[in-house]
């Protein structure tokens, strides 16, 4: 009995330690929903949409203006963090053309105000090319959706940045909360008047004219200015350098019929383009052309065909005179016109076959030009022609017919194509001038 009874009390110790050891294990835990930041991370954010697709901007054009949309995901009230789109490069990484924008922002159709770009410094930044700060945005009461008006406006001779591509990603007080995609096509613009060049033409009476270049196609010349009048007792007249539609920068020469040269300084005044004459020397109508080559220099062509150089030297104060003549060369009898084009000259023969001389790159008085290369025949259909300088393109002819058509031949600056042309009628009426410069 005593044996059973410490049986008995042994299995109610081992019964009591089982029934302490099961209390003491913790329930297993009922499911719950993910941590917080889990949960924001699978909402899918809103969406940035430029509207139009990529902004064409036309270097030196102007501004024009971008639409960015955004579409907030539920729930999201803002405010929206300033942003900053970033550029990255894809060629030249050590420029830094940032100073060539600038643009203006306004959120949700507001006041515009500036916004900033920069460019950071390469060695400290690796990759970003180009940076736009975009500012805060309120969220509209009741909305979901927020717009930036972004204008651009990038500086002319720009448009070797091409394509410009960023995914700009906009932040809230909990993190990003909107994606999208931003692009900038920079192209060509219309030429600035301080490049645009002018032409001048003297009419049967001896009065000279000034038709600035417009930089339209569909109108490439303004209408004409009087300069004044006199011009008559020159046999020829040629630009030294090309004068400007904007300040008249450029400055001419101009043979009498007794062979002395007159040299005409710009006046960089828009109603008075050229400061009164100062003599240079005489002698010169033993040439039968003399043509103006930009930068001062002036080639001339004598009985026998042979081309003479005359570099140009500044006597600073006053015009510039010419270091003693070179000899280029002979046969240049060949041609019944010669014009300058560009930084050399273009010459075309009686059959109406035109030749280019580009300037030489490894330049001299005697060698200035590479050798000739045929560039197209039916030039003698013109009875006048004259280089222009940038007009529509660079460089530009203006080429008068026998019935008084003008035309003026550009290249495509921006294609790789180095022959010319394209011809944009400029107007008719022109065979009421004699010269044309």
């Amino acid at each position: 009995m005593r044996q059973l009874r410490r049986v008995l009390v042994a299995t109610g110790a081992v019964l009591a330690v089982a029934t302490t050891l099961v209390a003491a294990t913790p329930a297993p835990a009922p499911a719950t929903a993910p941590p917080a930041s889990e949960a924001e991370a699978a909402v899918e954010p809103g969406t940035i949409v430029q509207e139009g697709g990529p902004l064409t901007v036309p270097a030196g054009g102007g501004p024009v203006t971008t639409r960015l949309t955004v579409t907030l995901p539920s729930g999201v009230t803002g405010p929206l963090r300033a942003a900053r789109v970033s550029f990255k490069a894809e060629g030249d990484t050590w420029s830094r053309p940032g100073e060539q924008f600038t643009s203006t922002c306004s959120v949700n159709g507001g006041t515009s105000a500036p916004c900033a770009w920069s460019s950071p410094d390469p060695e400290a930044v690796d990759g970003t090319w180009l940076i736009l700060d975009l500012p805060a945005a309120e969220v509209p009461a009741g909305s979901s959706t927020v717009t930036y008006d972004i204008t651009v406006d990038v500086t002319e001779g720009m448009e070797w940045l091409s394509r410009l591509s960023a995914t700009l990603e906009l932040h809230d007080a909990t993190g990003p909360v909107a994606r999208g995609d931003v692009a900038l096509d920079i192209v060509p613009g219309a030429i600035s008047a301080r490049h645009r060049s002018s032409l001048h033409a003297r009419d049967r009476d001896g009065v000279l004219w000034q038709y600035d270049a417009t930089g339209s196609a569909d109108a490439p010349l303004a209408k004409r200015k009087r300069v004044g009048g006199g011009w008559n007792v020159y046999t020829a007249i040629t630009k030294l350098d090309r004068t400007t539609a904007e300040r008249n920068e450029g400055d001419l020469v101009a043979r009498d019929r007794n062979g002395v040269l007159w040299y005409y300084d710009g006046n960089r005044q828009v109603d008075a383009p050229f400061k009164p004459r100062v003599r240079v020397g005489g002698g010169w109508n033993v040439y039968t052309s003399i043509v103006g080559l930009p930068g001062g220099d002036l080639v001339a062509r004598d009985r026998d065909g042979v081309l003479w150089f005359y570099e140009g030297r500044n006597t600073s104060p006053g015009p510039r005179a010419f270091r003693p003549r070179v000899r280029v060369g002979g046969g240049w009898n060949a041609y019944t016109a010669i014009a300058s084009f560009g930084d050399g000259l273009v010459a075309h023969t009686a059959t109406g076959r035109q030749f280019r001389y580009e300037k030489s790159d490894d330049w001299h008085p005697s060698a200035p030009f590479e050798p000739r290369r045929e560039v197209g025949g039916g030039w003698n259909r013109y009875t006048a022609l004259t280089g222009m300088g940038l007009a529509l393109d660079d460089p530009s002819l203006a080429a008068r017919t026998a019935d008084g058509k003008l035309f003026v031949y550009g290249v495509d600056r921006w294609n790789g194509n180095s022959d010319p042309y394209r011809p944009r009628p400029a107007g008719w009426g022109w065979n009421i001038y004699d010269t044309l410069v």
